[in-house]
Protein backbone atom coordinates (compact mmCIF):
# COMPACT_ATOMS: atom_id res chain seq x y z
CA UNK A 1 0.00 0.00 0.00
CA UNK A 2 2.86 2.78 0.73
CA UNK A 3 4.67 1.90 -2.77
CA UNK A 4 1.19 2.75 -4.05
CA UNK A 5 0.53 5.67 -2.38
CA UNK A 6 4.43 7.13 -2.84
CA UNK A 7 4.07 6.66 -6.65
CA UNK A 8 0.26 7.77 -6.70
CA UNK A 9 2.00 10.51 -4.77
CA UNK A 10 4.40 11.18 -7.02
CA UNK A 11 2.22 11.30 -10.32
CA UNK A 12 -1.05 13.56 -8.79
CA UNK A 13 2.00 15.68 -7.65
CA UNK A 14 3.19 16.11 -10.84
CA UNK A 15 -0.30 16.38 -12.76
CA UNK A 16 -1.28 19.10 -10.09
CA UNK A 17 1.55 21.55 -11.04
CA UNK A 18 0.60 21.30 -14.49
CA UNK A 19 -2.79 21.01 -14.72
CA UNK A 20 -5.07 22.61 -11.76
CA UNK A 21 -8.76 21.56 -11.52
CA UNK A 22 -10.24 25.01 -11.93
CA UNK A 23 -8.75 26.00 -14.96
CA UNK A 24 -11.36 25.97 -17.59
CA UNK A 25 -13.14 28.08 -15.13
CA UNK A 26 -13.21 31.75 -15.62
CA UNK A 27 -12.99 33.65 -12.49
CA UNK A 28 -16.29 35.21 -12.07
CA UNK A 29 -15.34 38.53 -10.62
CA UNK A 30 -13.86 41.79 -11.39
CA UNK A 31 -10.09 42.08 -11.29
CA UNK A 32 -10.31 46.27 -12.02
CA UNK A 33 -9.77 48.94 -14.80
CA UNK A 34 -6.79 47.53 -16.71
CA UNK A 35 -6.03 44.65 -14.14
CA UNK A 36 -6.14 40.71 -14.40
CA UNK A 37 -6.09 38.67 -12.50
CA UNK A 38 -2.61 36.55 -11.34
CA UNK A 39 -3.11 33.34 -9.56
CA UNK A 40 -1.50 33.16 -6.49
CA UNK A 41 -0.01 29.40 -6.03
CA UNK A 42 1.30 29.60 -2.64
CA UNK A 43 -2.30 29.58 -1.15
CA UNK A 44 -3.58 27.62 -4.02
CA UNK A 45 -4.37 23.75 -4.25
CA UNK A 46 -6.13 21.43 -5.88
CA UNK A 47 -5.52 18.55 -3.90
CA UNK A 48 -4.79 15.73 -6.40
CA UNK A 49 -1.89 14.27 -4.66
CA UNK A 50 -2.12 11.78 -1.22
CA UNK A 51 -1.54 12.66 2.22
CA UNK A 52 -2.33 10.33 4.74
CA UNK A 53 -3.96 11.19 8.51
CA UNK A 54 -1.17 12.13 10.48
CA UNK A 55 -1.19 12.03 14.80
CA UNK A 56 1.10 15.22 14.64
CA UNK A 57 0.93 18.74 13.52
CA UNK A 58 2.10 17.96 10.42
CA UNK A 59 2.68 20.58 7.01
CA UNK A 60 1.30 19.23 3.66
CA UNK A 61 0.62 20.06 0.27
CA UNK A 62 3.22 21.42 -2.03
CA UNK A 63 6.16 23.11 -0.28
CA UNK A 64 4.00 22.57 2.89
CA UNK A 65 1.02 24.83 1.66
CA UNK A 66 -1.07 23.31 5.10
CA UNK A 67 -1.09 21.84 8.29
CA UNK A 68 -3.75 19.67 9.94
CA UNK A 69 -4.87 22.28 12.99
CA UNK A 70 -5.97 25.74 13.69
CA UNK A 71 -4.09 28.66 13.73
CA UNK A 72 -2.84 28.74 17.08
CA UNK A 73 -3.31 26.08 20.51
CA UNK A 74 -7.66 26.53 20.91
CA UNK A 75 -9.19 23.34 19.71
CA UNK A 76 -12.42 24.31 18.93
CA UNK A 77 -16.10 25.91 19.78
CA UNK A 78 -18.87 24.19 21.59
CA UNK A 79 -18.18 20.73 21.90
CA UNK A 80 -15.45 20.58 19.28
CA UNK A 81 -12.49 18.74 19.45
CA UNK A 82 -10.08 19.33 16.27
CA UNK A 83 -7.69 16.46 15.63
CA UNK A 84 -4.60 16.09 14.08
CA UNK A 85 -5.77 12.95 11.98
CA UNK A 86 -9.38 13.98 11.13
CA UNK A 87 -8.04 15.46 7.83
CA UNK A 88 -6.20 13.67 4.69
CA UNK A 89 -6.27 14.36 1.26
CA UNK A 90 -7.13 11.50 -0.88
CA UNK A 91 -5.88 11.81 -4.33
CA UNK A 92 -8.55 14.12 -5.88
CA UNK A 93 -10.13 16.47 -2.49
CA UNK A 94 -8.80 17.11 1.08
CA UNK A 95 -11.40 14.93 3.31
CA UNK A 96 -12.12 16.67 6.98
CA UNK A 97 -14.00 14.31 9.35
CA UNK A 98 -16.20 14.10 12.37
CA UNK A 99 -16.43 11.29 14.87
CA UNK A 100 -17.20 10.97 18.53
CA UNK A 101 -14.54 12.30 21.40
CA UNK A 102 -13.77 9.57 23.72
CA UNK A 103 -12.05 11.55 27.27
CA UNK A 104 -10.84 7.71 28.41
CA UNK A 105 -8.83 7.27 24.89
CA UNK A 106 -8.47 10.86 23.75
CA UNK A 107 -6.44 11.02 20.07
CA UNK A 108 -4.06 14.26 19.49
CA UNK A 109 -3.62 16.56 20.55
CA UNK A 110 -5.30 16.06 24.50
CA UNK A 111 -7.58 18.64 24.83
CA UNK A 112 -6.41 21.31 28.07
CA UNK A 113 -10.73 22.00 28.08
CA UNK A 114 -11.85 18.38 28.47
CA UNK A 115 -15.91 18.38 29.44
CA UNK A 116 -16.90 21.22 27.19
CA UNK A 117 -20.27 22.70 27.54
CA UNK A 118 -20.53 20.05 30.62
CA UNK A 119 -21.36 17.35 28.18
CA UNK A 120 -18.21 14.66 28.22
CA UNK A 121 -20.54 12.13 26.32
CA UNK A 122 -21.53 15.08 23.47
CA UNK A 123 -17.91 16.00 22.87
CA UNK A 124 -17.07 15.98 18.75
CA UNK A 125 -13.72 14.88 17.17
CA UNK A 126 -13.24 17.53 14.20
CA UNK A 127 -11.00 17.98 11.55
CA UNK A 128 -9.44 21.47 10.99
CA UNK A 129 -6.77 23.14 8.58
CA UNK A 130 -4.62 26.71 8.36
CA UNK A 131 -2.28 27.69 5.57
CA UNK A 132 1.05 28.96 6.25
CA UNK A 133 1.05 31.40 4.07
CA UNK A 134 -1.68 34.43 4.13
CA UNK A 135 -4.13 36.45 1.93
CA UNK A 136 -4.67 39.92 2.41
CA UNK A 137 -7.10 42.27 0.07
CA UNK A 138 -7.44 43.09 -2.99
CA UNK A 139 -7.84 38.94 -3.25
CA UNK A 140 -10.81 36.77 -4.64
CA UNK A 141 -10.75 33.17 -3.17
CA UNK A 142 -12.80 30.63 -3.94
CA UNK A 143 -13.76 26.75 -2.77
CA UNK A 144 -15.03 23.61 -4.50
CA UNK A 145 -16.55 21.98 -1.91
CA UNK A 146 -18.96 19.05 -0.77
CA UNK A 147 -20.51 19.72 2.88
CA UNK A 148 -20.84 17.25 5.24
CA UNK A 149 -24.09 15.30 5.45
CA UNK A 150 -24.94 16.17 9.24
CA UNK A 151 -25.61 18.73 12.28
CA UNK A 152 -22.12 20.31 12.19
CA UNK A 153 -21.36 23.24 10.28
CA UNK A 154 -19.04 22.88 7.13
CA UNK A 155 -16.69 26.09 7.20
CA UNK A 156 -14.27 27.16 4.75
CA UNK A 157 -13.03 30.85 6.12
CA UNK A 158 -10.17 33.61 6.85
CA UNK A 159 -9.40 34.86 10.06
CA UNK A 160 -6.27 37.31 10.97
CA UNK A 161 -3.59 35.76 13.43
CA UNK A 162 -5.10 37.80 16.27
CA UNK A 163 -9.39 36.28 15.40
CA UNK A 164 -10.31 39.90 15.12
CA UNK A 165 -11.05 40.02 11.07
CA UNK A 166 -12.72 37.22 10.54
CA UNK A 167 -14.78 36.47 6.41
CA UNK A 168 -16.57 33.36 6.06
CA UNK A 169 -16.55 32.29 2.47
CA UNK A 170 -18.71 29.16 3.59
CA UNK A 171 -20.38 28.68 6.62
CA UNK A 172 -23.39 25.53 6.31
CA UNK A 173 -25.06 23.18 8.68
CA UNK A 174 -25.92 20.58 6.25
CA UNK A 175 -27.81 17.69 7.90
CA UNK A 176 -31.32 18.00 8.44
CA UNK A 177 -31.42 15.28 11.20
CA UNK A 178 -30.96 16.26 14.95
CA UNK A 179 -33.78 19.68 14.65
CA UNK A 180 -31.41 20.74 11.59
CA UNK A 181 -34.50 21.11 9.29
CA UNK A 182 -34.31 25.01 8.94
CA UNK A 183 -30.59 25.44 8.85
CA UNK A 184 -29.34 22.98 6.58
CA UNK A 185 -31.04 24.83 3.57
CA UNK A 186 -29.38 27.84 3.94
CA UNK A 187 -25.65 29.16 2.96
CA UNK A 188 -24.44 31.86 5.49
CA UNK A 189 -22.48 34.49 4.02
CA UNK A 190 -21.09 36.57 6.31
CA UNK A 191 -17.93 37.86 8.71
CA UNK A 192 -17.43 38.39 12.06
CA UNK A 193 -15.84 41.29 13.46
CA UNK A 194 -14.26 40.85 16.90
CA UNK A 195 -12.83 42.48 20.29
CA UNK A 196 -11.14 39.42 22.71
CA UNK A 197 -11.57 41.45 25.91
CA UNK A 198 -14.06 41.56 26.95
CA UNK A 199 -15.14 38.78 23.85
CA UNK A 200 -17.56 40.89 21.27
CA UNK A 201 -18.47 39.54 18.56
CA UNK A 202 -20.29 41.50 15.26
CA UNK A 203 -21.95 39.59 12.36
CA UNK A 204 -24.05 40.83 9.86
CA UNK A 205 -27.28 38.83 10.95
CA UNK A 206 -29.95 39.88 8.67
CA UNK A 207 -32.40 37.47 6.76
CA UNK A 208 -30.39 38.14 3.66
CA UNK A 209 -27.27 36.67 4.45
CA UNK A 210 -28.74 33.58 4.60
CA UNK A 211 -28.71 32.16 1.21
CA UNK A 212 -30.82 29.44 -0.14
CA UNK A 213 -30.39 27.36 -3.83
CA UNK A 214 -34.22 26.57 -5.35
CA UNK A 215 -35.03 23.36 -4.60
CA UNK A 216 -32.33 22.39 -1.90
CA UNK A 217 -33.88 21.86 0.91
CA UNK A 218 -30.43 20.22 2.79
CA UNK A 219 -26.78 21.10 1.55
CA UNK A 220 -26.19 18.04 3.38
CA UNK A 221 -28.80 15.85 1.03
CA UNK A 222 -27.38 17.88 -1.82
CA UNK A 223 -24.05 17.11 -1.19
CA UNK A 224 -23.97 13.65 -0.33
CA UNK A 225 -26.77 13.18 -3.53
CA UNK A 226 -26.76 8.98 -3.18
CA UNK A 227 -23.53 8.86 -2.81
CA UNK A 228 -22.43 10.50 -6.55
CA UNK A 229 -21.08 13.74 -4.61
CA UNK A 230 -22.31 17.12 -5.33
CA UNK A 231 -20.08 20.21 -5.24
CA UNK A 232 -20.91 24.13 -4.33
CA UNK A 233 -18.53 27.18 -5.52
CA UNK A 234 -18.57 30.10 -2.73
CA UNK A 235 -16.28 32.79 -3.38
CA UNK A 236 -15.14 35.57 -1.83
CA UNK A 237 -14.01 38.75 -3.91
CA UNK A 238 -12.80 41.27 -0.78
CA UNK A 239 -12.01 44.44 -2.29
CA UNK A 240 -11.25 46.68 0.23
CA UNK A 241 -11.63 47.13 3.93
CA UNK A 242 -15.62 47.67 3.56
CA UNK A 243 -16.12 46.25 0.44
CA UNK A 244 -17.02 42.33 -0.09
CA UNK A 245 -18.36 40.65 -2.64
CA UNK A 246 -20.03 36.99 -2.69
CA UNK A 247 -20.46 34.45 -5.31
CA UNK A 248 -22.08 31.00 -5.03
CA UNK A 249 -21.37 29.02 -8.52
CA UNK A 250 -19.70 32.02 -10.64
CA UNK A 251 -22.74 34.34 -9.72
CA UNK A 252 -22.59 37.59 -7.65
CA UNK A 253 -25.22 37.07 -4.90
CA UNK A 254 -24.58 39.63 -2.46
CA UNK A 255 -22.72 42.53 -1.69
CA UNK A 256 -21.27 44.62 1.12
CA UNK A 257 -20.42 48.00 1.00
CA UNK A 258 -19.49 50.54 3.43
CA UNK A 259 -23.31 51.58 4.88
CA UNK A 260 -24.97 49.27 3.00
CA UNK A 261 -25.86 45.76 1.69
CA UNK A 262 -26.90 44.45 -1.86
CA UNK A 263 -28.67 40.99 -2.43
CA UNK A 264 -29.86 38.92 -4.63
CA UNK A 265 -33.48 37.49 -4.60
CA UNK A 266 -34.56 35.42 -7.23
CA UNK A 267 -34.31 37.83 -9.92
CA UNK A 268 -34.24 41.15 -7.90
CA UNK A 269 -31.77 42.70 -6.37
CA UNK A 270 -32.22 44.36 -3.18
CA UNK A 271 -30.78 47.23 -1.57
CA UNK A 272 -30.81 47.95 2.15
CA UNK A 273 -29.47 49.34 5.17
CA UNK A 274 -29.42 47.75 8.93
CA UNK A 275 -30.64 50.77 11.46
CA UNK A 276 -29.56 51.05 15.18
CA UNK A 277 -31.58 52.14 18.43
CA UNK A 278 -29.89 54.18 21.34
CA UNK A 279 -26.59 52.72 19.76
CA UNK A 280 -27.44 49.30 19.00
CA UNK A 281 -28.42 47.26 16.16
CA UNK A 282 -31.95 46.77 15.86
CA UNK A 283 -33.46 42.85 15.40
CA UNK A 284 -36.93 41.82 14.14
CA UNK A 285 -37.87 37.93 14.61
CA UNK A 286 -34.45 37.05 15.68
CA UNK A 287 -32.86 38.36 12.51
CA UNK A 288 -31.09 41.92 11.93
CA UNK A 289 -33.78 44.66 11.29
CA UNK A 290 -32.70 46.53 7.85
CA UNK A 291 -34.31 48.97 5.90
CA UNK A 292 -34.98 49.03 1.95
CA UNK A 293 -33.87 51.41 -0.23
CA UNK A 294 -34.23 50.41 -3.76
CA UNK A 295 -34.38 47.19 -6.00
CA UNK A 296 -32.98 46.88 -9.56
CA UNK A 297 -33.03 43.51 -12.44
CA UNK A 298 -29.24 43.55 -12.09
CA UNK A 299 -26.80 44.27 -9.85
CA UNK A 300 -25.85 48.05 -9.80
CA UNK A 301 -22.63 49.37 -7.86
CA UNK A 302 -24.10 52.93 -8.33
CA UNK A 303 -27.43 52.13 -6.08
CA UNK A 304 -25.42 50.14 -3.83
CA UNK A 305 -23.01 53.59 -3.00
CA UNK A 306 -26.58 55.71 -3.01
CA UNK A 307 -28.15 53.04 -0.46
CA UNK A 308 -24.61 53.30 1.99
CA UNK A 309 -24.92 57.91 1.49
CA UNK A 310 -28.27 57.61 3.41
CA UNK A 311 -27.43 54.86 5.90
CA UNK A 312 -26.49 55.89 8.83
CA UNK A 313 -24.76 52.37 10.14
CA UNK A 314 -21.99 50.64 9.23
CA UNK A 315 -22.59 47.13 7.70
CA UNK A 316 -18.87 45.43 7.96
CA UNK A 317 -18.06 46.90 11.82
CA UNK A 318 -21.17 48.86 12.96
CA UNK A 319 -19.55 48.75 16.44
CA UNK A 320 -16.10 50.40 15.50
CA UNK A 321 -14.11 47.06 16.75
CA UNK A 322 -11.73 48.19 14.42
CA UNK A 323 -11.40 52.01 15.22
CA UNK A 324 -12.86 53.04 11.66
CA UNK A 325 -10.52 51.03 9.89
CA UNK A 326 -12.32 48.12 8.47
CA UNK A 327 -10.65 44.74 7.69
CA UNK A 328 -7.40 45.46 6.97
CA UNK A 329 -5.34 42.46 8.51
CA UNK A 330 -3.97 39.40 6.64
CA UNK A 331 -5.64 36.38 6.94
CA UNK A 332 -5.08 32.44 7.19
CA UNK A 333 -7.42 30.37 4.98
CA UNK A 334 -8.95 28.12 7.00
CA UNK A 335 -11.09 25.15 6.44
CA UNK A 336 -12.46 22.69 9.67
CA UNK A 337 -15.85 20.69 11.14
CA UNK A 338 -17.42 22.64 14.22
CA UNK A 339 -19.83 21.96 16.43
CA UNK A 340 -20.55 25.81 17.63
CA UNK A 341 -21.64 26.73 20.88
CA UNK A 342 -25.61 28.06 20.15
CA UNK A 343 -26.47 24.84 17.70
CA UNK A 344 -25.79 22.57 20.79
CA UNK A 345 -27.31 24.24 23.50
CA UNK A 346 -30.43 24.01 21.38
CA UNK A 347 -29.65 20.39 21.11
CA UNK A 348 -28.67 20.67 17.40
CA UNK A 349 -26.26 17.78 17.65
CA UNK A 350 -25.45 14.71 15.64
CA UNK A 351 -25.75 11.59 17.17
CA UNK A 352 -23.16 7.91 17.28
CA UNK A 353 -25.21 7.02 14.56
CA UNK A 354 -24.33 10.03 12.49
CA UNK A 355 -20.69 10.63 13.33
CA UNK A 356 -19.95 7.22 12.35
CA UNK A 357 -21.26 6.76 9.34
CA UNK A 358 -18.44 8.12 6.22
CA UNK A 359 -21.06 9.33 4.02
CA UNK A 360 -22.43 11.75 6.04
CA UNK A 361 -19.35 12.96 8.61
CA UNK A 362 -17.13 14.07 6.06
CA UNK A 363 -16.20 17.47 4.11
CA UNK A 364 -15.30 17.22 0.85
CA UNK A 365 -12.92 19.95 -1.45
CA UNK A 366 -12.09 19.48 -4.71
CA UNK A 367 -10.43 22.83 -5.20
CA UNK A 368 -9.21 26.07 -3.38
CA UNK A 369 -7.82 29.05 -5.39
CA UNK A 370 -6.46 32.22 -4.72
CA UNK A 371 -6.04 35.30 -7.17
CA UNK A 372 -4.88 38.64 -6.87
CA UNK A 373 -5.08 41.77 -9.47
CA UNK A 374 -2.22 43.08 -10.77
CA UNK A 375 -1.73 45.74 -13.59
CA UNK A 376 -2.36 43.59 -17.49
CA UNK A 377 0.67 43.67 -19.67
CA UNK A 378 0.63 45.05 -22.61
CA UNK A 379 0.66 42.71 -26.08
CA UNK A 380 3.14 42.99 -27.55
CA UNK A 381 3.44 44.80 -31.40
CA UNK A 382 3.89 41.85 -33.74
CA UNK A 383 7.12 43.37 -35.54
CA UNK A 384 7.13 40.92 -38.47
CA UNK A 385 6.45 42.21 -41.71
CA UNK A 386 3.54 40.86 -43.51
CA UNK A 387 4.73 38.76 -46.91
Amino acid sequence: MRIKYGFLFALTGLLSATAQDWKNIPVPANPGKNKQWVLQENVSDDFNYISEPKNSKTNFGKNGKWYNFYHNGWDGPGTTYWKYNHVYVDGSDLVVKASRWDKSNELNPKSPWPNKMGKPNGGINAGCITSNKKVKFPVFVESKISVANIALASDVWLLSPDDTQEIDIIECYGGAGNGNGYFAQFIHLSHHSFIRDPFTDYQPRDLNSWWAKSGVKSWGEYSWNNGDRKYVRVAVNWIAPEHFEYFVDGELQRVLYKDAFATKKGSVWQYTHPTMKDGKLEFDGGYQKVETFGTSPTYDFEILKEASKVSKVNTVDPYDFQKGKGFTKAMDIIVNIESQNWHVADGRTPGDDDLSDPRKNQVKVDWIRVYKPKKAKKAKKDTKEKE
